[in-house]
């Protein structure tokens, strides 16, 4: 009785966190890649508007220098998150539906179970390999960083 209980209010309550939390993490991504485009964009306004004042188009290559290494994360490291996140949701409802297919019987409900079965490893192996990739990026992938340039400019 108590596992009808858990399966009839835990696992649909889990699938709708678990989806909700994929679906802002998303959306969150979605903003801040339509920031980062804004923030180019009025990038290259104020450099026009600077008419080569060199005090305003130093704090604007501070600007630039910041926004650009947030779209260099934005643009190698985010879209695996993404995968892995939706691979992630994949996972989640497929076991969802194998578990809730378990207690059935019959040809349609093996067949149904066996199909999410395979849904969960495929979707599991696309989670582990998008997280692994988003890793290596994020570790391998060498920085954009002026801070070397501004080093040198001090010392001499």
């Amino acid at each position: 009785m108590k596992d009808a209980n858990v399966l009839s209010t835990g696992l649909p309550l889990l699938l709708i966190a678990v989806t909700l939390a994929v679906v802002a993490f998303v959306v969150y991504r979605r903003r801040e890649s339509a920031a980062l485009t804004r923030d180019a964009e009025l990038a290259r306004t104020l450099r026009d508007v600077a008419d080569g004042d060199p005090v305003r188009l130093a704090a604007i290559e501070e600007f630039e220098t910041t926004v650009y290494e947030r779209l260099f994360y934005a643009g190698v490291v985010g879209p695996k998150l993404r995968s892995a996140a939706f691979s992630l949701l994949g996972l989640a409802l497929s076991l969802g539906l194998a578990v809730s297919l378990a207690p059935l019987d019959g040809f349609t409900a093996s067949t149904a179970k066996i199909v999410a079965a395979v849904l969960a490893v495929v979707f599991g192996i696309a989670t582990l390999v998008f997280a692994a990739w988003a890793v290596y990026h994020l570790v391998s992938t060498p920085r954009v960083s002026f801070v070397e340039s501004y080093d040198d400019e001090d010392e001499q």
